[in-house]
């Protein structure tokens, strides 16, 4: 399996649209569909770090598909900002609730 597969496996593995990665990675849709067709066009390197990082996964595993999957720093910061933007949301009292909960937590 190559480049064009995997990421054609992560569209569908996301049930996500091609015009919608490629609308996020900003590339016309028709690029976009040379890298997954039979032609198997493969992006310039910028393109492909945005595509990746829109899907979730390194560029290394797109490539060769033997390195790690998941973008496991995208992840940490993605769980981050969910998590800022709940705390957020809170009550001043739920907040202090909150602190003392992840303080017990992580001891």
């Amino acid at each position: 399996m190559g480049f064009r597969e995997r990421l054609r496996e992560e569209i569908k593995y996301r049930g996500l649209l091609v015009k919608e990665v490629s609308a996020a990675v900003g590339i016309s849709n028709s690029t976009f569909l040379s890298y997954i067709d039979a032609r198997g066009i493969l992006p310039n390197v910028e393109t492909a770090v945005k595509i990746a990082k829109y899907l979730g996964v390194t560029v290394e595993y797109l490539v060769d598909g033997d390195s790690p999957r998941l973008n496991t720093e995208l992840m940490m910061n993605s769980g981050k900002v969910q998590l800022s933007e709940s705390y957020e949301k809170l009550s001043p009292h739920d907040k202090q609730i909150l602190i003392k909960i992840a303080d017990a937590m992580s001891k």
